[in-house]
């Protein structure tokens, strides 16, 4: 069914939960599993435990870059015996939705899988999250994942 398939992860626990459904379709579909990563250094409280002690953006984002390689390094042995290949990805002052649906789209991916964290806020209120805005404007299908 699915050929190939890009799912997008970060430090959440919903992230975790989009990695388990993604490695499940992609071992039942026999399809190709593009493991992606976003790095925004806009969002540095994304990664908290990757800020301590910057002191400037190169560094900030440097810490990011080490961060994001470690959590798909991670995902990457999850992945043992798929066809799977880490990306990491800088958002480069744009959206990360935006970021995500343009890879997406170049990779000729099927179907996107991310991981819906369910908040709610000023910020979501206005902007919307990730996942909602990855679903309204990626060409693919997109499977929103809750924490289970």
């Amino acid at each position: 069914m699915y050929k190939n398939i890009l799912v997008a992860i970060d430090d959440s626990e919903t992230s975790v939960s989009a990695l388990k459904e993604a490695l499940h379709i992609a071992r039942t579909s026999q399809a190709r599993l593009y493991i992606a990563h976003v790095v925004d250094e806009i969002l540095l409280n994304m990664h908290g435990h990757a800020m301590l002690n910057m002191g400037h953006a190169a560094t900030a984002t440097h810490n990011l870059v080490e961060a994001g390689k470690k959590l798909l390094a991670t995902a990457m042995q999850a992945a043992d015996g798929i066809d799977a290949e880490p990306l990491l990805i800088e958002a480069r002052n744009r959206r990360i939705s935006e970021t995500i649906a343009e890879q997406a789209k170049t990779l000729g991916v099927d179907l996107i899988i991310i991981g819906r964290h369910g908040q709610r806020g000023l910020a979501t209120l206005i902007l919307g999250s990730v996942a909602e805005q990855l679903a309204r404007i990626s060409e693919a299908s997109v499977l929103l994942v809750r924490k289970h």
